[in-house]
């Protein structure tokens, strides 16, 4: 009996032992069959794509100094105000009285600089009402200003929130988060402000050809300039902001439309393949190929240039001159697939 259970579990470890054999045979990794073509390096003028919005070159949310009741609104959405100009006018109860205190003081400095320079009262007497009259002035321009609301830059009226009669409350109304009463935008010229990597960095300069070009316009293109490029660079994105000034003596462009920025990087060694080579890690805004290692495919992350017919420019310090790249059935490839190059 125990013979016979022995000779069981040796004909059972036989029969798993070969089944195992047979099944990693079966799943053994085939190479998968893909066409290549050699790649060669050219001097091209790269000129870097960024999507942007166009934004306004300063927007100001014009507030009161306090709350208070809105006598008189002197603007509308659309109309053009020149610094300075009055655009609002307050409950002006409160200034008033302290105006006439403030014109009292005035006539009495007057008397008080004539007895101060006849000797007939003291230095310290003469700087004690200096103070006071000194505070009552400062306490009677702000309630000025607070009341003869006026415009701080030249622009457009884009937005009014309250309307005459009705209690200012500070309380925040815009898109912003901020309070407003009015908001002025200066949008000529236009600024829009693009995210350039830390690798193109050393390619620009405020000298640098910049053209924008809007899909809203008919991809109308119009010629830009950099005007700021930001001191330091982000430590998550590994990108540089920079600040460019766009034209807009006619107002064509609008604050919120979608633009492409085409910066101008001067002349680099790239090399320039089939657009269909390229692909998208899924999530990101990163793009790869896949080279011929020997056999196995490696993915190999670029950077994009400009797209010419079915062509595209590439970059990237992992390419060289005669290297392979899948340009049929990479998207069958992991990186480590094994590969078989058929004609």
């Amino acid at each position: 009996m125990k013979k016979s259970f022995l000779r069981i579990m040796f004909f059972s470890l036989v029969f798993v032992s070969c089944t195992n054999k047979n099944t990693e045979q079966k799943t053994e990794e085939k190479p998968l069959p893909v066409k290549v073509m050699k790649i060669s390096e050219t001097e091209i003028n790269k000129t870097m794509e960024l999507p942007a919005i166009a934004e306004s070159w300063e927007k100001v949310h014009l507030v009161p100094s306090s709350p208070g009741k809105i006598i008189k609104l002197y603007v509308n959405v659309g109309q053009f105000v020149q610094q300075g100009q009055q655009v609002a006018l307050m409950d002006p109860t409160q200034f008033l009285s302290t105006q006439l205190q403030f014109e009292q003081l005035t006539r009495d400095k007057l008397r008080m600089d004539s007895l101060h320079k006849l000797g007939a009262i003291s230095d310290q007497q003469y700087e004690q009402f200096l103070t006071s009259y000194h505070v009552a002035q400062n306490n009677y321009n702000y309630l000025r200003d607070n009341v003869y609301l006026k415009a701080p830059i030249s622009g457009i009226v884009t937005a009014k929130y309250y309307n005459e009669g009705e209690m200012f409350s500070a309380a925040p109304n815009t898109k912003e988060g901020k309070a407003a009463l009015i908001t002025i935008e200066q949008i000529s010229p236009i600024k829009i402000n693009v995210d350039v990597t830390e690798s193109n960095l050393p390619y620009i300069s405020t000298k640098t050809n910049v053209r924008v070009s809007f899909p809203s316009l008919s991809d109308k293109s119009f010629s830009a300039q950099i005007n700021k490029i930001y001191p330091t660079i982000d430590p998550l994105s590994r990108t540089c902001r920079v600040e460019i000034s766009l034209p807009n003596s006619q107002n064509k462009i609008k604050p919120g439309m979608y633009a492409v920025v085409s910066i101008e990087l001067g002349k680099v060694k790239g090399f320039l393949i089939p657009s269909i080579a390229i692909q998208k890690l899924q999530g990101t805004a990163k793009h790869y190929v896949f080279k011929n290692d020997k056999g196995i495919a490696r993915q190999v992350f670029i950077e994009k240039g400009r797209t010419i017919d079915n062509q595209t420019e590439i970059f990237s310090t992992e390419l060289n001159e005669n290297d392979e790249i899948i340009i049929v059935g990479q998207e069958k490839v992991v990186d480590g697939t094994k590969i078989n190059v058929v004609k």
